[in-house]
């Protein structure tokens, strides 16, 4: 991979990381971050990957194209048009990224919308760079930037996760390894903290099949809350997660 293509993979990596933290904070920067991320790109793009001053465009021209969002985004959509098919929603992303770093109020955005913005800067590697990565691909650089981040530190995200509601049920993505009794506790408090509610048994069963979990579903989800509850991680007489099995979900998805 080429060096320009790692620091933008890695950036794009890091905001994931910070998206999954579960704190205002977190999203803010996440979208700082993937927003930069797109900058560099479009920037290293005309410079590093195609060779473009001096060549198509002057050098003083692109001095100042590159300063000016606006102009740097127009010039990359008129090089690419699979990129310009993005174009109108960076300058919004880019426009809220502008309010979050300006503002001097706790503004923030939620994880889902950040989760956007990060689908469209890996959909631009691949169109700019023409590095095709997997889910799986991603899964490992963000594996390797949240090792390295605890190796310095000492501190790490266990998994990046991203929640999703979908027509009254949830959807969990993520790169943790998880029981399935782990499965039931993040996406059982995923619903709760996403809806503000205790899921019927319909509702956590279509949760767990947008989550990768259609196997836990009729007797086999009965046996695993009866486990839970044994285990006093969900609550006796209601689906909702004890002081025991919210911990448990912190201790599997979030800063530790």
């Amino acid at each position: 991979m080429k060096a320009w293509t790692e620091d933008a993979v890695e950036q794009i990596a890091t905001a994931e990381i910070l998206n999954s933290a579960n704190t205002s904070t977190g999203e803010r920067l996440a979208l700082v971050i993937c927003d930069n991320a797109i900058e560099y790109m479009m920037i290293a793009y005309t410079e590093m990957e195609k060779h473009l001053v001096h060549k198509t465009i002057k050098p003083d021209l692109w001095d100042g194209t590159k300063r000016a969002h606006h102009r740097l985004l127009q010039w990359t959509a008129s090089q690419s048009p699979a990129f310009a098919a993005h174009a109108s929603d960076i300058a919004s992303f880019h426009t809220t990224r502008n309010t979050l770093y300006h503002a001097g109020t706790p503004i923030s955005v939620k994880a889902a919308h950040v989760g956007k913005y990060l689908k469209i800067a890996k959909d631009v590697v691949s169109i700019l760079f023409s590095e095709n990565l997997s889910d799986a691909d991603w899964d490992r650089k963000v594996a390797v930037v949240n090792q390295a981040i605890a190796k310095q530190t000492g501190k790490t995200i266990k998994a990046a996760t991203t929640i999703e509601t979908q027509d009254g049920a949830v959807k969990v993505s993520t790169s943790a390894s998880l029981t399935n009794i782990e499965t039931l506790c993040v996406v059982l408090g995923s619903f709760v903290s996403k809806l503000g509610q205790e899921p019927t048994m319909g509702q956590l069963e279509t949760s767990l099949a947008l989550s990768s979990a259609s196997h836990l579903r009729g007797p086999n989800l009965t046996r695993r809350i009866y486990d839970c509850r044994k285990k006093k991680l969900i609550q006796k007489d209601a689906l909702r997660l004890t002081a025991k099995g919210e911990k448990l979900v912190v201790q599997k998805t979030t800063v530790t």
